[in-house]
């Protein structure tokens, strides 16, 4: 019998030896995960396409990240598939990358698939290339043989590799047709009168808004935060009752639907149907992060305790969960205990078998789970339901609290899913920012958030050098990109809001020159440094695009700073990028808040420290988005804009009567 289990063992490790591959040596969660992959992957580098051109093979580039649910599928498939992997070894340089380790590799070849197909891009990204690179052929999830009227890997491989060897014209021909492709698309639309943009904007998005389930587009249905940030702005400036009930009607869809996490809190990264139900279950941690700030302003604004109840449930969750050493982690996995939310999810029998045994009658049961939608059928897959609340019910019934407990504890006996620990600066920077910002529904969020902040300068912003992500005790390696200074500042500048310490100002300062330096040159702002060197873009995809997010700080700090020189450079650039701005405007946000914010211009209120910390919830309520704070010794509050200071008062009621829009 020992005999028998040491065979075993060996046979095991021997298989295991064999099937590794060049990822074995990265520190990427998601390299990691496919280092055993009887696939021969090469990690993106020099080495990898000098390989490729030398041996004169078709190079096959595949980009995901851990937590994604279809990529795990396309690996048990295709990658774990030894037939399509000798196709791959034999024909192919394999390459694997993880889209948060390298976004400028992601964006590029994003933007690529999004130009030549005119489609929505995700999520494994499955891309054919010829030794020099260009691209053959483009598309997201492959199955491993033809289905569903799609060819599979065991169709689309052969088909390039015939071509490649036999027909060379017939891939000069496929390469020629692709650039001329690339170069022709793009957006066609574009708004030739600025002057009511805002207006424009309401009126495209009502277009887009669904006003059953609310939200926006149809499905897959992503939050949008971005969307709903200017729709708010633009409520908050002129009073506009459209762009408010789009805001508000959202918010409250998604706080009580499926795509919030109704048991522990926190939002999932979207829903794969148009009423917000069926989420993809991961959690990340950009999404919570720019929805926590709507959601506290949100409250400010209506008092609901719905409002109140999802942010601090969404901060719990992160502190509990998916935090450490003050820092937060990049995403959990979609899949977990043996299948696609099997974490999240409950059968009606086994909820109603647990409330019995809590001494629930038959009719309490029965009116808790309809409350809950667990049904016998389930809303799901597999007689299995995701948890949201009926809002058929006039007010909840009595028993709800208990009855999540209950279904607390039953996760707890279940595997929770695989958790991504990269420490990400931008999306480490945008959890701090909405740290800070929720303080002024409970204080206790900004000491919070100003510890993250602390622990993130020492973690990834080594001698003078700012890194993209670290993991575990081992150094920072990859440099930080425009999307870690750019949000890396504006919650650097939100810590000087909560905080008046001149220290953050210089910190801020420093960090935009160095941004500039790295990423601004011939009058371009470019994602990354290296090659390929990836051009900044406005459209806001999954969270908020970085390019207009550094315009934000700069003019930020030009208003806080009086720094003339830099407003105007600010005003410059933002007028040279009008055009390419107002081309898909609806899809460009927080570009577009770029554009009003110049119109209405910012107003500086100024006064002492004391006082300001002392009224951070009625500044915080005023109606005017553009207003920022400073500290001044003086024994008055004065408004000010960068021309001048235009009222002062002793009296804040007074002064705050003043902030007004001024056209």
């Amino acid at each position: 019998m020992i005999r028998l289990l040491l065979l075993s063992f060996l046979a095991v490790h021997l298989f295991a030896v064999e099937n590794t591959n060049a990822l074995i040596h990265e520190k990427s969660p998601y390299l990691l995960h496919h280092a055993h992959n009887p696939v021969n992957w090469y990690p993106y580098t020099p080495e990898a396409f000098e390989k490729a051109h030398k041996e004169h093979k078709l190079i096959f580039l595949s980009i995901g990240y851990s937590t994604c649910h279809w990529c795990h599928v396309m690996e048990e498939e295709s990658f774990e598939n030894v037939k399509i992997a000798a196709l791959l070894n034999k024909d192919f340089v394999s390459i694997k990358v993880d889209k948060e380790e390298m976004p400028e590799v992601d964006v590029f070849y994003q933007r690529l698939y999004s130009r030549l197909t005119g489609r929505r891009n995700g999520w494994p990204l499955s891309i054919i290339l010829t030794p020099e690179r260009e691209v053959l052929y483009a598309t997201t999830y492959i199955p491993a043989q033809d289905a569903y009227g799609v060819s599979g890997m065991e169709t689309i491989l052969p088909k390039y590799v015939k071509l490649f060897k036999e027909y060379p014209q017939k891939i000069a021909g496929i390469v020629l047709a692709n650039q001329r492709r690339i170069r022709e698309s793009g957006e066609k639309r574009e708004v030739s009168d600025d002057q009511n943009i805002s207006g424009a904007y309401v009126l495209r998005m009502q277009k887009r808004f669904d006003k059953i389930y609310k939200g926006f587009d149809r499905r897959p249905r992503f939050p949008m935060a971005s969307y709903l940030r200017l729709l708010l702005d633009i409520y908050l400036l002129n009073g506009d009752k459209r762009a408010w009930k789009m805001v508000h009607e959202t918010l409250e869809a998604m706080a009580t639907g499926g795509i919030y996490d109704q048991i522990e809190g926190g939002f999932f990264r979207y829903t794969t149907d148009q009423d917000w139900v069926i989420p993809h279950f991961e959690k990340m941690l950009y999404t919570n992060a720019e929805l926590i700030p709507l959601y506290a302003r949100a409250w400010l604004l209506t008092g609901n305790p719905l409002f109140k109840k999802v942010l601090d449930e969404t901060i719990a969750q992160y502190h509990q969960r998916l935090e450490e050493n003050h820092l937060f982690f990049g995403a959990t996995d979609a899949d977990s205990n043996g299948g696609e939310g099997g974490y999240f999810v409950y059968r009606y029998g086994d909820v109603d078998k647990a409330l019995k045994k809590a001494d629930f009658n038959r009719i309490q049961r029965e009116t808790l789970m309809e409350y809950f939608d667990i049904t016998e059928p389930g809303n799901f897959k597999d007689d299995l339901s995701n948890v949201q609340f009926n809002t058929g019910f006039d007010k909840a019934p009595e028993g709800v609290e208990k009855v999540k407990k209950i279904l607390r504890q039953m996760r707890q006996k279940r595997a929770f899913p695989f958790v991504d620990k990269k420490i990400i600066t931008s999306w480490n920077a945008m959890m701090i920012k909405a740290l800070l910002q929720a303080s002024v529904c409970d204080s206790r969020y900004r000491k919070d958030g100003l510890k993250s902040l602390d622990a993130l300068l020492h973690k990834n912003y080594k001698n003078g050098t700012l890194y993209h992500y670290s993991i575990g005790f081992s150094r920072p390696e990859h440099v930080a990109f425009l999307e870690d200074y750019a949000f890396l500042i504006d919650a650097v500048l939100e810590a000087y809001a909560q905080t008046y310490e001149e220290r953050y100002l210089d910190l801020a300062k420093k960090l935009a020159k160095e941004a500039k330096q790295k990423f601004y040159s011939g009058g371009h702002w470019y994602l990354n440094q290296g090659t390929p060197r990836v051009s900044g873009r406005y459209l806001d995809k999954y969270y908020t695009s970085p390019l207009p997010r550094m315009f934000h700080d700069l003019l930020t700090l030009a208003s806080l700073t009086y720094d003339v020189a830099l407003f105007h450079e600010v005003r410059k650039m933002a007028a040279d990028e009008k055009k390419n701005i107002l081309t898909a405007f609806d899809k460009s946000p927080e570009a577009l808040r770029l554009l009003i914010r110049l119109k209405y211009g910012d107003i500086i209120l100024k006064a002492k420290k004391a006082e300001l910390l002392a009224h951070k919830q009625e500044i915080a309520k005023v109606h005017y988005p553009f207003l920022l704070t400073k500290s001044e010794k003086a024994d008055l509050y004065l408004l000010c804009n960068m021309e001048s200071c235009f009222f002062y008062d002793k009296n804040l009621t007074k002064v705050m009567r003043e902030i007004r829009v001024k056209e």
